[in-house]
């Protein structure tokens, strides 16, 4: 005959099925439902990160504003905004900026 493990040993508490039902109910409820609490707490995370870049990206955005407003009311800071940025050159080169001549055929100096 085999020898089985007296029911004695087993503490009382594991004996409970209200005990053993309602443990199942936990471990469910927190690794394996749909709407389980790692799921719950890795979303939270994620709202917390994308919070994170929305108050970057805002921020991003009043400093793009903000410089374009400078560009449009300052015409030195559009002529350095170009020299800088806007032309891609080598330090040893020189950009010239070419602006069209006037619309007016008076104010044209006549050919030769």
């Amino acid at each position: 005959m085999r020898s089985r493990l007296p029911f004695d040993r087993i503490p009382g508490l594991l004996k409970n099925r209200f005990f053993i039902v309602t443990l199942i109910f936990i471990v469910w409820i927190l690794f394996f439902d749909n709407n389980s609490l790692m799921g719950w707490v890795r979303a939270l995370g994620e709202y917390y990160e994308n919070k994170s870049q929305q108050r970057y990206y805002k921020e991003q955005i009043l400093q793009t504003e903000k410089n374009l407003r400078e560009l449009q009311s300052n015409k030195d800071s559009l002529e350095k905004f170009a020299r800088e940025n806007y032309y891609f050159h080598r330090e040893d080169e020189d950009v010239f900026i070419i602006v069209p001549g006037p619309s007016d055929p008076a104010d044209r100096v006549p050919y030769r």
